[in-house]
């Protein structure tokens, strides 16, 4: 399986370097150390990603239609810093922060995670070893952005303070020199069902609003949320659709994080408009071979970094349902309001993203046990994985609150504790493949 991989990743580090940008020293200068090391790692950011593509494209139920998602992955963010014109990027770092505000200013949103191996080593010597690999994943793709000047074609930062990695994003941001524009922390409550915590939120909504009209020069109408609300329900409908499709057996799981995951590499209406045209014939496609059902939750995987993905389908094991903020809580339903004045749209924007906020920073954790634990009593699955990145601290303190009180409930719970790179492919295969022989006996 490695073995595989590595030719492949060759591969794909020859096509990077024959295709990728031919960046010499300006004015016959000699490049700087920093430089070269951006460069290199810029083309083994390109030859991952071309790797996982060709490894996606090689896979029985590859269809055609995908490879326009897997092109807004390949590229990552370095499609903004590529391409001409287009809305001005706004970069995020969780997906608290209401979408809808950014479009109605004008503003096309892009969340910085991935999982790149390429981008995260480039941060390591800015962040500690055991930092979250996602964040430093983050800082190494706006290196890989930097080129030969500071600034990074950004209109600005927005960092919900969900975990304490990010809120500390800033320091070794500044330490790379790395210049996004403004950056503005919103300040997540943690307690989603306190008067005074969704009072705070919905003043920090308001400071948001108020961000974005600094950097785009206007405020904005009613009519001009409104219109951001009616596109973003268009999105929900359409995601909601894959979500269904994959619960048929009709889309492997692998293939709606491609769909999911290349959801900011463009305007949310274009997105949509292609996603619809996709829905008709995955629903025509064939219903998957049955295998043992299980609920993916924990920390969020990105591409390139597919690997649990992949492992779960060679173990035998089929995803039905997930809660990761990458996947299926990427939209998690459209804002509902009463009011339509802009004071009531704009409570409704809050009271959306933090009653729908699922991440573990927050105090209660009764309502996603119990919202496992409805599922698996309804039979949708049989079991549990829960992915733990090393580093991410608030998913690892999770899995074992979870495991005490799903295991007492009857559900087959698996702890998965992994990181970006590939070396440890070969014991997670064999724990879930156990796993699955668990299932199997339990059932």
């Amino acid at each position: 399986m490695e073995e595989g991989l590595t030719f492949a990743l060759k591969d794909a580090q020859k096509d990077a370097q024959k295709d990728g940008p031919k960046d010499g020293p300006k004015d016959g200068l000699k490049p700087s150390r920093e430089e070269i090391l951006r460069q290199k790692n810029l083309q083994r950011f390109k030859a991952e990603a071309l790797a996982e593509s060709r490894r996606l494209r090689a896979r029985s139920d590859y269809r055609p239609e995908f490879d326009r998602f897997l092109r807004l992955l390949e590229a990552g963010p370095l499609a903004f810093a590529e391409r001409p014109g287009g809305r001005p990027v706004m970069a995020l770092l969780c997906l608290q922060a209401p979408l809808e505000l950014f479009h109605a200013h004008g503003f096309q949103p892009y969340r910085l995670f991935g999982g790149s191996l390429a981008a995260e080593r480039l941060a390591a010597p800015y962040a500690p070893a055991t930092a979250c690999p996602m964040i430093k994943s983050a800082l190494g793709s706006l290196a890989l952005l930097k080129g030969d000047g500071p600034q990074l074609g950004l209109a600005g930062l927005i960092a919900p303070t969900t975990c304490d990695w990010i809120v500390k994003f800033p320091e070794p941001l500044r330490a790379m020199g790395l210049n996004v524009g403004p950056v503005m922390a919103l300040d997540l409550p943690h307690g989603q069902t306190r008067d005074l915590g969704q009072k705070k939120w919905l003043k920090e909504v308001y400071g948001l609003n108020s961000f974005l009209a600094e950097r785009s020069g206007a405020k904005i109408a009613r009519q001009d949320l409104l219109r951001s609300i009616n596109v973003y329900r268009a999105a929900n409908r359409a995601f909601s659709r894959l979500i269904e499709l994959k619960r048929q057996g009709r889309l492997a799981q692998i293939w709606f994080g491609v769909l999911a995951g290349s959801f900011f590499g463009e305007e949310a209406e274009s997105w949509v408009k292609a996603i619809e045209e996709l829905l008709p014939l995955l629903a025509e496609a064939r219903i998957s071979k049955a295998k043992a059902a299980v609920y993916l939750t924990g920390s969020p995987i990105f591409f390139p970094n597919f690997k649990v993905l992949r492992l779960i389908d060679e173990a035998g094991l089929t995803v039905v349902k997930d809660d990761l903020c990458s996947m299926e809580r990427l939209l998690t339903g459209p804002v509902h309001y009463g009011d339509p004045s802009m004071a009531g749209l704009m409570e409704a924007l809050a009271q959306r993203y933090q009653q729908g906020c699922q991440c573990p920073t927050c105090f209660d954790a009764d309502r996603r046990v119990g919202n496992l634990a409805f599922g698996h009593k309804n039979n949708l699955f049989q079991g549990l994985i829960h992915h733990a990145l090393k580093g991410c601290h608030p998913f690892s303190l999770e899995s074992l609150t979870l495991e005490r009180a799903l295991t007492l409930k009857g559900l087959k719970f698996l702890r998965l504790e992994t990181d970006h790179s590939p070396e440890d492919s070969g014991p997670l295969l064999t724990r879930l493949e156990a796993f699955r022989s668990g299932l199997a006996a339990f059932g």
